[in-house]
């Protein structure tokens, strides 16, 4: 899973679409989804944003700064998602949008009976292993696209802008897969960030973090979670979306960035972080993160 996975440049206005050069819209509607493309050729403050449904905003080019309500501001820049619910009112700031290089951001408002379907289908179907419904969390409104929420956000807007006669049933099928991976990167976030209801996710990700440095095989989280090879298997491809051992991969890459900002030698953070062969490391590295651990030393701002 790399960092920062970007979604696709949208063709940009021409001639009279253009009628403001601050948050410049266009709108692509189907039955339940509104797909707007928003563009800015100049620099400007404190722009006022809200939206009638939920909504999926993809940063695709340049940069904004987000005024939430109640919220902090943070930088927003593409590989980013942000998913809002209806009503929430936001400003925004376009610190280095110039007609030569504009802004490009999507936002995808979607019905609230829509998001419901899924999620009631979802729930019957397709229960989580352990307690809890699916839903999706506005606490954690603020993710980073992996390959396949990038993939199908592609998927779903060049379908929306298309003359396809038959782009609202494609839409919608491609919107539930959608729905689905955006689901499990919220599972994701919150097992990272203390807040999964999943008590046996929760233990395999302490154990695995108490033990990074150790051989870690899926036996051996069979019999720490105490569940059959099928029974865990089948959990994490539900809930997060990736095998177990996809997910102590994960968990070593990220303990190699923390060595890597802190030792910056990239042969103590491979062997700190439970990989075996540099060579190794350093591929995996880069296919997951898209630079090498060395560059990604050399990438940080360094007092």
């Amino acid at each position: 899973m790399r960092d920062r996975t970007l979604i696709h440049t949208l063709p940009f206005s021409q001639g009279r679409e253009l009628s403001t050069l601050v948050e410049n819209r266009r709108a692509f509607t189907l039955d339940s989804l509104e797909l707007n493309i928003y563009e800015t050729y100049r620099v400007s403050e404190h722009v006022p944003l809200r939206f009638d449904d939920l909504v999926m905003i993809n940063m695709i080019q340049g940069k904004k700064i987000m005024h939430l309500d109640h919220m902090k501001a943070f930088d927003y820049l593409p590989g980013q998602m942000i998913v809002l619910p209806a009503m929430v009112g936001m400003h925004i700031d376009f610190p280095e949008a110039t007609l030569e290089r504009p802004t490009q951001c999507s936002a995808l408002t979607i019905r609230k009976e829509k998001i419901e379907a899924v999620l009631d289908y979802l729930n019957e179907f397709y229960p989580k292993e352990q307690l809890g419904r699916w839903h999706i969390d506005p606490e954690l409104f603020h993710l980073y696209n992996s390959n396949e929420l990038a993939e199908l956000v592609n998927k779903l807007f060049q379908i929306i802008i298309s003359e396809n006669p038959l782009k609202d049933v494609l839409a919608d099928l491609t919107f539930k897969e959608l729905t689905i991976r955006l689901l499990q990167s919220q599972s994701l976030m919150a097992l990272k960030v203390g807040k999964s209801p999943n008590k046996v996710l929760v233990h395999l990700q302490e154990f695995i973090r108490r033990n990074i440095t150790e051989k870690i095989s899926i036996d051996l989280l069979e019999k720490v979670a105490h569940m059959s090879k099928a029974s865990l298997t089948r959990m994490f491809n539900r809930e997060l979306g990736l095998s177990p051992m996809e997910y102590v991969i994960q968990q070593r890459i990220g303990k190699a960035k923390q060595l890597l900002l802190l030792t910056r030698n990239v042969k103590e953070s491979c062997f700190g972080a439970g990989f075996n062969d540099v060579n190794y490391f350093v591929r995996l590295f880069k296919n997951r993160v898209g630079i090498t651990p060395g560059a990604f030393v050399l990438a940080q701002r360094w007092p």
